[in-house]
C-alpha cells in the first residue's frame, strides 16, 4: 500500500554494504559439496565465483543460490558472518557515513543473515558511527536492487512520483552493483514514479592493497 503525501523531508537514501565496504573482516565461508569436495572461501570474490560455478553446475538461476545449494546437500558454513570478526575500518567510507543530513536516511544493506545485525550495529558504535541513525537490513539472498525498488515505491507524493530523488550506494561487489544499475537506472516498473531530477550514484569500493578508493558510477 502506497502512502501519498504533499511533502516529505527525506529525499535521499544513503545505502552502505558492510563487508569490504564499511569494514574488512577475517571472515571465511567453508563449503562441503555433495561429491565430498571442500573449499574455504576467504573473500567476497572467491565466494561469488564459487557460488556462480556451483549454481551453473546445478542449473540454479536464483540471484543468491545459497539456499538452493543447501537444499541439494551443500554444507555452507556462514558462521563467521554472524559476528564482526577481526575488523579493519574502511575510513574512506565511514568518514562519509558519519555525516548525516536531515534530508537523508541511512541504511546498512548486507547480504549477511539476520543474526549479524546486532554485531554490525555494535561495531558501528565502536568506530564512532551513531547507530541510532542507521537502519540495518539483512537481504538474506534477496537482490539489493529489488530492495531499493521497494524503498522507492514506499511513499508516493501527490504528483505520482516517489519522494526519493537520489540514491547513494556504497558497495564493493560488482555483481551487486550490476544488479542495482539494471534495476534502478531504466526499469519500467519504477520509471513512471522517478522524480524528474532522480539520480543514482554508485561508489564502488576498491581495495588497492595498501588503501581503499572509491570509483563513482552513474546510470
Amino acid at each position: 500500500k502506497f502512502i501519498t503525501e504533499d511533502y516529505e523531508p527525506v529525499t535521499t537514501l544513503r545505502i552502505f554494504d558492510f563487508d569490504e565496504t564499511i569494514a574488512h573482516t577475517r571472515s571465511e565461508t567453508r563449503v562441503k559439496a555433495p561429491d565430498g569436495s571442500s573449499a574455504t572461501l576467504g573473500n567476497q570474490k572467491e565466494f561469488e565465483e564459487y557460488m556462480k560455478l556451483a549454481a551453473a553446475k546445478e542449473d540454479i538461476e536464483t540471484f543468491d543460490p545459497v539456499r538452493d545449494l543447501q537444499e541439494l546437500g551443500y554444507e555452507i558454513d556462514l558462521s563467521d558472518f554472524s559476528i564482526v570478526k577481526d575488523p579493519d575500518e574502511i575510513t574512506v567510507v565511514t568518514d562519509i557515513m558519519k555525516n548525516f543530513t536531515s534530508d537523508s536516511r541511512t541504511y546498512v544493506l548486507t547480504a549477511r543473515r539476520g543474526d549479524s545485525l546486532g554485531p554490525i550495529m555494535d561495531y558501528l558504535d565502536q568506530i564512532g558511527v551513531d547507530s541510532s541513525q542507521i537502519r540495518p537490513i539483512a537481504t538474506q539472498g534477496e537482490s539489493k536492487g529489488d530492495v531499493m525498488i521497494a524503498m522507492m515505491k514506499n511513499k508516493i507524493m501527490n504528483d505520482g512520483k516517489s519522494n526519493i530523488n537520489r540514491i547513494e550506494y556504497y558497495e564493493d561487489s560488482q555483481k551487486n552493483i550490476d544488479d542495482v544499475l539494471q534495476k534502478i537506472c531504466d526499469n519500467p516498473e519504477i520509471n513512471d514514479i522517478k522524480p524528474d531530477n532522480f539520480e543514482l550514484i554508485v561508489y564502488k569500493v576498491i581495495n588497492n592493497g595498501d588503501r581503499y578508493n572509491l570509483q563513482k558510477i552513474e546510470c
